[in-house]
């Protein structure tokens, strides 16, 4: 379901996020330059095909190449949420990628958030599992909300602050108004959309608004995201009994000007951190990967190792175990090997 928010001063700007879902796991991946690649459609559809231009680190959960969140070497910064009243525009002659390969492309091909705007219209986005929507962000300080409403991209670029659950940006922002003179301790702890939303808007102002001496910091991002993560105890089981309940599994802060990552996840509370400037992302250099659910704390650039189709099978088996009526094992097959065509 998830909730992603940016802060930004004069010397920082911040993607926040929760990811929350059923399961945990999930592999970080290490991108380089200059590989050519092309998208995974179905047979008979028109394919995309692109170079990619910026080496980016993005974290996946269904598969390389189809990441929830990442960040490229120019700071562009993408984080998804389910967006529960979107829809994609309908089939037409532009070739189209599907909800999550979307994120890769633009983090492979743009480095501004001017830029993908830009863009926006040039490639459909079509539905593979669920809709979604977006935060991208960049090292300018720019922020935008990009949303599929009726078929139609909606794109927002003039909020004061940018906080994004799973219900339109505009319907989310009536519903936080109802509530403007409550205090925040006072707000709804549910976990359904518009609260959460009305919660992090709440937080983010508050935090923003404080006449401090020093900069925003990755610390009191992380206690926004606490704040709004969703506890074992909330028992929220918005897929179905037959599916665990869903949980804030990762907690992820994207530091865009210092290109940096930090993250967390349920199981190990540690903080890592993964500076992106540490990696050179030549084409000749070995795509990386370090799963995400593991035990260090602290910097893990090291921890990371070439790539290898069995980090993408296990992420693919444990994803798609509970929906394989869906997406049968043959296709799991493929999904877990298209990385390897690339050159």
């Amino acid at each position: 379901m998830c909730t992603t928010f940016t802060m930004k001063d004069e010397q920082v700007m911040l993607l926040a996020q929760n990811y929350d879902f059923h399961a945990g796991h999930g592999l970080i991946v290490v991108s380089t330059r200059d590989l050519t690649k092309y998208s995974f459609a179905a047979e008979g559809k028109k394919e995309v095909s692109w170079k990619t231009k910026y080496g980016n680190i993005t974290f996946t959960q269904f598969g390389r190449e189809l990441p929830m969140s990442g960040m490229n070497e120019k700071g562009l910064t993408i984080a998804m949420m389910y967006h529960e009243e979107g829809q994609y525009p309908l089939s037409d002659s532009r070739a189209a990628l599907n909800e999550l390969q979307w994120i890769q492309y633009q983090l492979d091909q743009y480095a501004s958030v001017e830029e993908v705007v830009h863009h926006l219209d040039h490639i459909r986005i079509e539905k593979a599992v669920y809709v979604l929507h977006y935060m991208v962000a960049d090292a300018k300080g720019h922020t935008a909300i990009i949303e599929f409403i009726g078929g139609n991209a909606q794109v927002t670029q003039d909020a004061t602050y940018y906080t994004l659950t799973n219900s339109n940006y505009n319907q989310s922002l009536e519903y936080m108004k109802q509530f403007k003179e409550t205090t925040i301790p006072k707000l709804s702890r549910k976990v359904s959309s518009l609260d959460r939303f009305n919660l992090a808007y709440r937080l983010l102002e508050e935090k923003c608004n404080l006449n401090k001496l020093t900069s925003l910091s990755i610390k009191e991002a992380f206690g926004i995201l606490d704040d709004l993560a969703v506890k074992p105890s909330v028992n929220w089981d918005w897929v179905g009994n037959e599916i665990p309940p869903t949980l804030s599994y990762w907690t992820v802060v994207f530091d865009i000007k210092n290109l940096s990552i930090h993250y967390k996840n349920y199981g190990n509370e540690a903080v890592r951190s993964i500076k992106i400037k540490h990696f050179n992302f030549f084409k000749d250099s070995p795509i990386l990967s370090l799963p995400l659910d593991n035990k260090y704390k602290g910097s893990i650039e090291h921890e990371f190792k070439p790539y290898k189709k069995s980090d993408n099978e296990r992420i693919i088996r444990l994803s798609f175990k509970p929906i394989t009526d869906f997406f049968p094992i043959g296709d799991q097959e493929k999904l877990a090997t298209y990385p390897d065509t690339f050159n």
